[in-house]
This record gives C-alpha cells, structure tokens and sequence, in this order.
C-alpha cells in the first residue's frame, strides 16, 4: 500500500480523490488550510505550502512514496485580477512541495494540470503532449510555468514526474465558478445567462477527475510525462443548452461576443487509457443530469 499526500485535499478534486485512495486502503494525508469535508477518512493537516522548513519537515514525518498534488488556485476565475497572487500559490507553492518532494524520496510527484496551459485552439485533429503552450490567462501561465519545470526535471532526478492536463470539470461539489455549473444555475433560478462564445469541447465529471488522478497515483508504468484527461466526446454549446432545458425548462442564454472566445478541440486521450488504464465513463447528458438532480436536492 502506498503513502500519499494530497495537496488541496479539501477542493473539489482533492477531496474526491484522497476519498478513493483511503477507500483503496492506501495511507492517505490531506494537506489544505481548509477543514475537510464530512465524508473524508484521512489525516488531515491544516496549512499551505507557502513555508518549506515547514513542508520538510512534514515530508519526513510523513515519509510518503507519492504526492498528488491538487492545490492552488483551482482555475481561471479565481484572483483573476491579481495575478502576484496566483503566480505566489502555483508556482511558487509548487516548487516548494517538488523541492521538499525530492529530498524527502517521493517515488512519483502527479501535478494535476488545465488545459489552461494549452490556450485556445481548434483544430481537427487531437492534440498530443508536444502541444505549444500559450496559455492566456494568469491561471493558464502558472500552469504552464510548473508543467516547464518539470519538463526540464523529468528522468533528470530519482523521481517520476505525471502531469494531468484536465479539461473542463463540473459536477456537483464545484465551488468556483464554470460554465455549464452557471448554466445549471441559471436554468434552474429562471434567469438568463451570458456566456462567451464557446466551440465544441471535451468535457470531464468531478467523478472521473478524481479516477483519473488515482489511476496516476497507482499507474504501474508512466511512459510518457504528460496526460490528457477528458471524456471523449466533443460537446457543442447547443447540444449542453438542449441537454439542460430536457432537465428543466427552456434556458435563456446568450453567446456575448465581446467576450473572449473559448475554444478547446479534441485532446489525445490513447496514451491516458494505454498507461493509466483509464477511460472517462460518464457522458454529458448522464453528468449534467446528476448536476442537476444535485443543485435541486
């Protein structure tokens, strides 16, 4: 059984994994200046990774074989306007925990990524891990800017390197704002809702991000340094409004082109399923059907 630390374990993610890892009777520690949810079984240990001396000397207590980490600031719209803010907790929190990682022993450090990192792009053809990164929001940069560390570190130190490239999560239990969550919400408060004009994209449910997340943590082999995760289809914007007003009623929503356009093509998911042996299983009809019996129970 392994020894695993959880960074953001009282987030949305984190929380769903370090659940699954305790469940599979792996020693799990939470690390988030949050109190856990009810249903955690871990340890938990209330603080940020804003201290090393701190953090070496909770690794070398802890002594474990893996770190997932799933903290920091969870996405674009979040201290959007203070991006010292974001760069401080994701980057600089992150190579803390890498550099505290590596003295400790760590045997696999899995950085959960965004296809934030990626920026836009639209093209047919699937994207794979040697993608150009151009990021376009403070978030995107700081993901991007961890995910070039480790590049620069992979199989240059004893320790396996996975960077998890999500896209899109929802779910119920998400706390920061998304799009289909705010389309759920708006449906269902009979109000209209504005949102950029949006491409076919891929998708993921909270559930599957946290499988996903476990299956790296456990993965017997990682051949490669970057993963995609998402569910296979390709979603357009009508297909999620038609899905929701089948639920709840007609959703007034309007594509507001002053805003900036989000465009996110299909992503290469064989390596994921090849090494991690994991695929998405949960469509978007039957994910934004659990959303929305969730945000009504």
């Amino acid at each position: 059984m392994a020894r695993i630390l959880v960074t953001g374990s009282s987030g949305f993610l984190g929380a769903a994994a370090a659940l699954r890892l305790g469940a599979g009777g792996h020693e799990v520690t939470g690390l988030d200046p949050a109190p856990p949810p009810p249903s955690a079984r871990h340890r938990h240990v209330a603080d940020d990774l804003s201290d090393r001396t701190r953090l070496d000397r909770l690794l070398a207590g802890l002594r474990p074989t893996h770190v997932l980490h799933a903290g920091g600031v969870s996405g674009p719209m979040v201290l959007a306007d203070r991006p010292a803010e974001v760069m401080a907790i994701n980057v600089g929190g992150t190579l803390r925990l890498l550099e505290a990682a590596l003295a400790a022993g760590v045997g696999r450090f899995v950085f959960c990524s965004s296809i934030a990192a990626v920026g836009p792009y639209d093209g047919p053809a699937p994207i794979g891990p040697d993608q150009p990164l151009r990021p376009q929001t403070p978030y995107g940069c700081s993901k991007a800017a961890v995910e070039y560390v480790l590049e620069g570190l992979w199989r240059r130190v004893p320790m396996e390197l996975c960077v998890l490239r999500f896209t899109g999560i929802y779910g119920p239990g998400r706390r920061t704002q998304f799009l289909l969550d705010e389309m759920v919400a708006a449906a269902l408060a009979r109000r209209s809702v504005r949102i950029p004009p949006t491409g076919p994209a891929p998708y993921l449910y909270g559930d599957d991000a946290a499988e996903a997340a476990v299956a790296a943590c456990l993965a017997a082999e990682l051949r490669q340094r970057v993963y995609y995760v998402a569910h296979p289809e390709l979603v357009a914007i009508g297909e999620i409004r038609a899905i929701i007003a089948r639920h709840v009623g007609t959703l007034d929503m309007t594509e507001d082109g002053a805003l900036p356009p989000v465009l996110r093509g299909p992503v290469d998911l064989g390596p994921t399923a090849r090494d991690l042996g994991f695929t998405a299983r949960v469509g978007i009809a039957e994910g934004l059907a659990r959303l929305i019996a969730a945000r009504r129970g």
